[in-house]
């Protein structure tokens, strides 16, 4: 029986991990573009949901009416993206727990082991898991693990072909089922690393062995963003000013090279030190778009990091540089007050949140900002495109002084 049942439930798991997260895509792809495709004269909600409004609020202006209206869209917008998260989520878990199971051979070596013995390391391997002291394509020695993003985990490792530290980031086999996903990952991570800048890691080498896919990069030694910010909470204005500096200069080789990031929050920026000065760092380019792509990360539920998402991100709409101008701010503004402006119990609350409600004025919560930071940080963090810096330069260029 089990040799009948062994085949069947591995052959409807790989049908289900294949085409489960296409049609997913596709079905969500299609529903955004029905929401999208409103136009003014058609922007009316379902005639219940209207009726529910007129009947529950009839005090209600032309105008308060039609901003309702609007939230209510863009809470239909975000469910609808949600939706799709957690569906792709159950879909990765099973196949996890596809990759977990045991083939014939590996029950068959099990038993054969006592059972204070651990499992083979073949068998470890195939569940996904690195060791320290593994080797990847003959040539990077896998030293400690750095840390877990969204796209995988991150090593500490020697390349032993140019005897130095580099970091290497082992991308998630889940993300990668489909073929198509791999050669546009291929492409993208090829033009990320065109960008040759100071403050942005460099990409090394992309490389693949036993199916798994991994990105060898730059090591910087130091801390991110997101863990300086929590140390030390509010920054100094003159270090704020460096940091958004050198940021609008990474961003600036980046767009110029045709690479919008998408997902730039303090998590993605290293901070290092050269003497006494600070030096950071841009990482993920190039790998951000594959996680756009599939519209989640292990570490949040909507398209990224809602904190730090533009208003045309989270609702779905197309993408350009002006949404990293949006994340820049959303930075600044966590650097200068210790916090971003929108909260929530839920990625829901969070997008919702930033989509409709304004941005509190900085001087409020801290007095030495100045009207000129307020002003600078409230139009980084617009909410249309059109209504931000055109450029990284254009913002660099109107920086305050610290």
């Amino acid at each position: 029986m089990t040799e009948i049942l062994v085949p069947l439930i591995v052959f409807a798991s790989i049908t289900a991990w294949v085409l489960g997260p296409r049609w997913l895509r596709m079905w969500h792809e299609q529903r955004l573009k029905e929401l999208e495709g409103r136009g003014p004269a058609a922007r009316q909600l379902p005639e219940a949901i209207t009726a529910q409004v007129v009947s529950s609020a009839p005090a209600l202006g032309t105008d308060e009416r039609a901003q309702l209206e609007e939230r209510i869209r863009t809470l239909e917008t975000i469910v609808c993206s949600v939706d799709y998260e957690l569906n792709a989520k159950l879909s990765r878990l099973a196949s996890r727990q596809l990759r977990a199971l045991p083939t014939a051979e590996d029950e068959l070596a099990i038993a054969k082991t006592h059972a204070s013995t651990p499992p083979p390391a073949a068998h470890a391997a195939h569940a996904g898991g690195l060791v320290p002291g593994q080797r990847l394509a003959q040539r990077f020695l896998l030293e400690r693990r750095l840390g877990e993003g969204g796209m995988g985990a991150v090593w500490l490792a020697r390349d032993e072909q140019l005897g130095e530290a580099v970091a290497v980031k082992v991308i998630r086999d889940v993300l990668l089922a489909d073929a198509s996903i791999i050669e546009r990952f291929k492409r993208e991570v090829s033009a990320a690393r065109r960008i040759l800048h100071p403050n942005v890691v460099r990409l090394h080498d992309l490389g693949e062995e036993a199916g798994q896919l991994f990105l060898s990069m730059e090591y910087v030694e130091g801390e991110s963003l997101a863990e300086r910010i929590k140390r030390r909470g509010q920054l100094p204005l003159e270090e704020v000013r460096t940091v958004a500096s050198q940021l609008c200069d990474a961003l600036d080789a980046a767009h110029g090279a045709g690479i919008v990031h998408r997902d730039l929050k303090p998590a993605n920026v290293l901070v290092s030190f050269v003497g006494n000065a600070p030096q950071l760092k841009v990482i993920d380019f190039g790998v951000a778009k594959l996680s756009h792509l599939e519209g989640m990360t292990a570490t949040s539920l909507i398209l990224g990091t809602p904190e730090y998402m533009a208003p045309e991100q989270i609702r779905g709409r197309s993408v350009d540089a002006r949404a990293d101008l949006y994340a820049l701010g959303m930075i600044l503004h966590e650097a200068l007050l210790g916090k971003t402006p929108f909260h929530g119990d839920t990625p829901i609350a969070i997008g919702f949140a930033a989509c409709t409600n304004a941005v509190p004025s900085l001087r409020a919560s801290r007095a030495d900002v100045s009207d000129a930071w307020d002003v600078f940080v409230h139009k980084a963090l617009a909410k249309e495109p059109e209504d931000r810096f055109a450029s990284a330069a254009d913002m660099k260029r109107a920086l305050p002084a610290a």
